[in-house]
């Protein structure tokens, strides 16, 4: 085990030698683990609009990354003849539109399945607790019923509605791209590869800061309530809240990090590319709409790859909420620590 369910025995040499085995690996299986261990089985109709939602990700996909550039290329082409309208290329952002619109209802049945599954989670939280007591302090118990479970919940939603869509519109850029000119697309293909080092770093670095900033904000929820309803909290709540500020300083500095980064690779690599484009169309091995439709897709391809890289650092921000919840979920399949509080006495404390 890493790392116990209390941050002050957190093993940080193990996480890090732990992480250098392929942590973005790491963090996707744990959290594919969670979603198909306890939200699937414990949220009845999850999986079903999952499906949905990742059919609605993977024809959007279709449309962003290949009919788009298409329908750009047909009405640069046009220009050739003055006088000809393109009726095809104008009918495909028709298309696209109706297609958007339609599918974003579509969705409302899995974000409705997302707030429903933070009441039956949290609830099965509670009933786990009645039956077994808690493992760990009290005040940071609360914390993972009242706000690690939206943290989990939405951030998987985060996750997903963030990674799936641009993977796929990735994959079908990149594939344009191609089909427009072989050279070009394997310069785009390896200048992508920064942007999965830079989440790889990320989320080795930010989950020891997101784990140590769920806790201090775990606590902060009791010593908040002491305050409200006893106006007292032996001054506590002081320190909890500087050890938080310092821990949410240092996601947000990774984060920056991240985005700096990332952003400087997508516009030099795009410069790079539209370089490498405008000589091919100048040599004459492509048109002009093919020059436009390769910017198009590049611009696609760069910005869904830099999306999808950090929906994986959310990910990994995400593991750490998963690690101290869990605890609670599967007591009967290897998850369960040793009960040290009854739960009696800890509602008659609180």
């Amino acid at each position: 085990m890493l790392y116990s369910l209390d941050k002050e025995h957190i093993d940080v040499k193990a996480l890090l030698t732990h992480g250098f085995r392929g942590k973005l690996l790491e963090d996707f299986k744990i959290t594919s683990s969670f979603i198909r261990k306890t939200v699937f089985r414990k949220v009845d109709g999850f999986g079903r609009n999952m499906a949905i939602m990742i059919s609605v990700f993977f024809v959007r996909a279709i449309i962003g990354g290949n009919i788009v550039p298409q329908a750009i290329s047909n009405i640069v082409n046009s220009l050739k003849n003055l006088d000809s309208v393109p009726i095809y290329g104008i009918g495909l952002f028709g298309v696209s539109a109706i297609v958007y619109i339609s599918t974003e209802f579509i969705l409302f049945k899995y974000f409705k399945k997302l707030a429903e599954s933070i009441i039956t989670l949290k609830k099965s939280m509670i009933n786990s607790i009645k039956v077994n007591g808690i493992n760990g302090a009290p005040e940071d118990v609360i914390g993972r019923i009242t706000s690690d479970v939206d943290f989990i919940i939405w951030n998987i939603n985060m996750v997903l509605t963030t990674l799936l869509p641009n993977i796929f519109t990735g994959i079908v850029a990149i594939y344009t791209i191609f089909s427009f000119n072989k050279q070009v697309g394997i310069v785009t293909t390896c200048t992508l590869i920064p942007y999965l080092i830079l989440a790889e770093y990320y989320s080795r670095k930010a989950e020891l800061a997101r784990l140590e900033e769920r806790h201090e904000y775990s606590i902060s929820i009791a010593y908040i309530r002491d305050v409200v309803y006893w106006k007292q909290e032996n001054g506590l709540l002081d320190t909890v809240l500087n050890k938080w500020y310092k821990a949410i300083l240092k996601v947000i500095w990774y984060d920056r990090i991240y985005w700096g980064i990332s952003l400087f690779t997508q516009f030099t690599s795009i410069g790079i590319i539209s370089f490498i484009a405008l000589t091919q169309a100048y040599s004459g091995l492509i048109d002009a709409g093919s020059l436009a439709g390769i910017l198009s897709a590049t611009i696609s391809a760069h910005s869904a790859l830099l999306n999808a890289m950090w929906a994986l650092c959310i990910q990994g921000q995400t593991t750490a909420a998963i690690k101290r919840a869990v605890v609670y979920f599967h007591g009967d399949d290897g998850y369960r620590y040793r009960v040290e509080h009854p739960i009696a006495p800890v509602m008659k404390r609180i």
